[in-house]
């Protein structure tokens, strides 16, 4: 295989071919700490081309043109590697060089040639320790694993210039001896006497010193720092400063503080094997104690929460227990599996470690479970008291009987009591504070009580036969104090209410033969039921069987088939103690016939109205007392009052005038024909009236009306009567009378007109007068005409052809009306086409009139 080989700056073709390397010295290792700067060489390097040319070498790498600089260097013609310097194993084990070698033009003469030249170690270097931290539980055994010590040694490692061998040196604080022991090859640290104690020493620092070589001699050493913790646990039974206590109360106080006790204790402070639990446990039975411990101080607090009185108990003496939070550690060890590994836990410093298990007493130098109780004495202070009533409450027997009764009428005596002595109080008076029905009066010095009336036992004041009232004390001494005392006056009952029936009358269908009937008696047992019921047979109507229900009920069977009527029953009811009303009750039986499955239902009569009659009398005599009223008040308001704006005043003194009203004789008569105006309502199918011959005589004829048509009578003056909504006028005289005024009493002047009283407002007139529009002057209906109308309310005049009448139903939809007719009103036609008007007088009809204009 051809190379190109550059030499000089020429360049030739060759043949591959091996070449032989020379080396002088090859490299070797160099111990560390010993000077090779005076050898001429540690190493050479050579290449066979420096025969062809001339070739210089150079070296490469850490150590050389590389940090660090310049520990080695070539000689560039020889190759000759020299040392500059002492070699350090610990800061440079190994240097890894390539030599180079090249043309004098700067090519490369020959492939680099690694050189690698390692540093051999010696023991130069100390063993030394980072800080240790460790815990441990006080009173833990021995042999207890306290932590991992760890030296180092920078020296190659597992070799014999790095294997350290450890021992302690020293501790403080010293005692009587090492408290710690160590592996001399792990490392490890033990617990060595079983009097670790935190209450005496909480912390011990221990020297460490470590040799290497494995510790035989010629090795370097060092020290280090260990610290170890001693940690609490509750090995220490509290206690109180004194051996007993003593205090005092006042008495009828509660929710003080009696004292407080200080507890002691050893262990580490606001810890739970620190912090004290109190108990009473002696003397407390009645709960009048309670005691709670102080956080911050460890005292005990104990208060009194339930007042005592001095008269009942002077002196009181309790028995006080004491403990931690934490359950006290006794016995043998308690193994507390708690390790920590090297670097963890307590943050002190790498190789920090806590140790535990092994805990206990067995050395004997702890006390035991505590057991003890601390006596504490009380005394009751004696405070002089107010009055009361003891006890509070006073019940006092009597009896209804009038003839039990006491002869001085005094049923008690209830005086308050001086709760120091428990012989009555003195310098006090009595009253009462609550009577309901005042039943008793008590006397203020004596407070003797006596009856006002008779005991009731059926009074409503009572309840379960008791009448409850209160008394009070009032001290004479100011401020006056008070004392309040119940009494409980519980009537017996006497037999003062004989038994009655419930009612004394029911009814019964016919069909049925038994009827029950209840009594009942105000008295209480044993003057009460049971009830005895006899059927009187002098005063009772039928046979009958009487059969006993319960105490208060029976039912009485008549042998006969009972008739509808009314039966009377003559009945004696008899209580328990035999005694019965002195009449006899009459029960009344009404016996009817039942319908299907209805009760019997008789109509009774009464003499009593119902609460509903009543009130509906009530309600219209008040109605009629108002309307009175009104009319009163309407009168009272004089005359302008009621429709002010209607009235006028007459235009003379009204009062003690006569005036004379006189006709001139009967009217001429005449006959005129009937003006009808058949009005109907709902459908109407044909109407035939006929003219009537005078004022006297009527003729009509009505065929057929679905509701109804009016017919109306012609008078002297011809007129039209409406059925419905019009004045009804019965005699019209025309335009008014030719002659005079008859009479001449009247003592109005000539000259005063009597045409105001055609217009004297709403007072004088009527009430469909006064609903309806006005009218306009009245004209007679001309001769040979008559009015029709139609149910729109329309009507038309039309020629009178005798029972005839032009022209169809007016109404019609589709009629026309005759030639001459004249639509009434002037307005649009109702229905149907109305024909051309007729020539003649025109007339107009007023709905509510009975008139015609013209």
């Amino acid at each position: 295989m051809p190379i190109l080989c550059t030499e000089g700056g020429r360049t030739r073709s060759n043949t591959l071919r091996r070449k032989k390397r020379e080396w002088i010295i090859p490299p070797s290792n160099l111990t560390e700490n010993i000077d090779y700067t005076g050898r001429k060489y540690i190493a050479k390097i050579r290449s066979d081309k420096d025969q062809i040319a001339t070739v210089k070498y150079f070296l490469s790498g850490p150590g050389a043109d590389q940090p660090p600089y310049s520990f080695f260097v070539v000689d560039h013609d020889t190759g000759f590697v020299r040392v500059t310097q002492l070699l350090d194993r610990e800061a440079y084990p190994l240097f890894k060089l390539i030599g180079v070698a090249k043309y004098t033009n700067g090519s490369i003469a020959e492939h680099n040639i690694p050189l690698t030249i390692g540093v051999l170690d010696q023991n130069d270097n100390t063993p030394y320790f980072e800080e240790h931290g460790g815990n441990i539980n006080e009173a833990s055994k021995p042999g207890t694993f306290v932590m991992q010590i760890e030296g180092k040694d920078d020296d190659q490692q597992n070799t014999i210039n790095s294997k350290i061998a450890y021992s302690i040196l020293s501790q403080e604080p010293a005692g009587a001896g090492h408290m710690f022991s160590i592996d001399k090859d792990t490392g490890k640290l033990f617990v060595k006497e079983p009097t670790l104690d935190r209450e005496t020493h909480d912390s011990y620092k221990i020297i460490i010193q470590g040799a290497d070589l494995g510790g035989a001699p010629g090795g370097l050493t060092g020290t280090g720092t260990v610290n170890v913790k001693v940690l609490d646990i509750n090995d220490n039974i509290p206690t109180l400063e004194l051996s007993e206590y003593t205090g005092s109360v006042d008495e009828n106080v509660h929710d003080v503080v009696v004292m407080r006790i200080k507890s002691q204790d050893k262990d580490l402070i606001h810890t739970d094997n620190w912090l004290s639990v109190f108990h009473i446990v002696k003397g407390n039975e009645d709960n009048l104690f309670s005691i709670e411990t102080d956080p911050e101080t460890n005292e005990g607090i104990l208060k009194l929460i339930k007042p005592v009185d001095f008269e009942e108990v002077q002196n009181l003496e309790l028995g006080l227990l004491i403990e931690n939070v934490a359950p006290f550690v006794e016995g043998n060890a308690v193994y507390m599996d708690v390790g920590v590994k090297v670097g963890e836990g307590d943050p002190m410093s790498p190789g920090a470690g806590l140790g535990g298990g092994g805990v206990g007493v067995d050395a004997g130098v702890k006390p035991s479970t505590p057991t003890k109780t601390y006596p504490i004495r009380i005394a009751v202070n004696n405070i002089p008291e107010d009055p009361a009533f003891l006890p509070d409450t006073k019940n006092i027997p009597v009896s209804e009987d009038p003839h039990n009764q006491p002869e001085d009428g005094v049923i008690a005596v209830f005086a308050a009591v001086d709760p120091d002595t428990g012989k009555p109080a003195e310098d006090v008076s009595y009253a009462k504070a609550f009577d309901p029905d005042n039943w008793f009066t008590i006397d203020e010095e004596t407070a003797e009580i006596k009856l006002n009336k008779l005991p009731d036992r059926e009074s409503p004041f009572l309840v379960n036969g008791t009448y409850i009232a209160k008394i009070v004390a009032i001290t004479r001494d100011m401020p006056a104090k008070t004392a309040t005392g119940t009494i409980a006056i519980q009537v017996t009952d006497s037999n003062d209410h004989c038994p009655t029936l419930t009612t004394t009358r029911t009814s019964l269908c016919d069909d049925e033969k038994t009827v029950i009937v209840t009594g009942f008696d105000e008295d209480g047992t044993p003057n009460a039921a049971p009830f005895k019921f006899i059927i009187i047979p002098e005063g009772t109507q039928g046979s009958w069987d009487i059969e006993a229900i319960n105490d208060t009920s029976a039912a009485f069977h008549s042998h006969d088939p009972l008739w509808p009527g009314v039966y009377e029953l003559q009945v004696k009811v008899s209580d328990a103690q035999g005694l019965s009303c002195p009449a006899e009750e009459i029960f009344t039986l009404e016996v009817c016939t039942c319908e299907g499955d209805q009760d019997c239902k008789l109509a009774t009569t009464s003499s009593e109205l119902s609460a509903l009659a009543i009130g509906l009398l009530l309600l219209a005599l008040l109605l009629l007392l108002l309307i009175l009223l009104l009319l009163l008040f309407c009168q009272c308001g004089g005359a302008n009052t009621i429709f002010p704006d209607k009235f006028s005043d007459l235009p003379f003194e009204a009062k003690e005038h006569l005036i004379s009203y006189h006709t001139e004789g009967r009217g001429e008569d005449k006959e005129l024909p009937l003006q009808s105006i058949p009005i109907t309502f709902g459908n109407q199918k044909n109407v035939e009236m006929g003219a009537a011959a005078n004022f006297k005589t009527v003729s009509s004829n009505i065929n057929e009306a679905h509701q109804g048509a009016s017919v109306y009578n012609g008078s002297k003056a011809g007129r039209a009567v409406l059925a419905m909504d019009g004045v009804l006028t019965y005699e019209y005289e025309g335009q008014g009378s030719t002659a005079g005024s008859v009479g001449c009493c009247s003592l109005l002047e000539s000259d005063n007109s009597l045409q105001f009283l055609n217009d004297l407002e709403p007072k004088f007139k009527t009430l469909a007068q006064i609903c309806l529009p006005p009218t306009s002057t009245p004209s007679a209906i001309p001769e040979g005409w008559k009015v029709v109308g139609n149910p729109d309310g329309n009507y038309i005049l039309v020629k009178d052809k005798g029972s005839e009448t032009e022209g169809v139903d007016p109404g019609s939809s589709a009629g026309s009306l005759p030639q001459d007719a004249i639509l009434v009103k002037e307005a649009a036609p109702p229905q149907g086409v109305l024909g051309p008007a007729a020539q003649g007088s025109f007339f107009q009809f007023v709905r509510t009139s009975t008139q015609f204009l013209h």
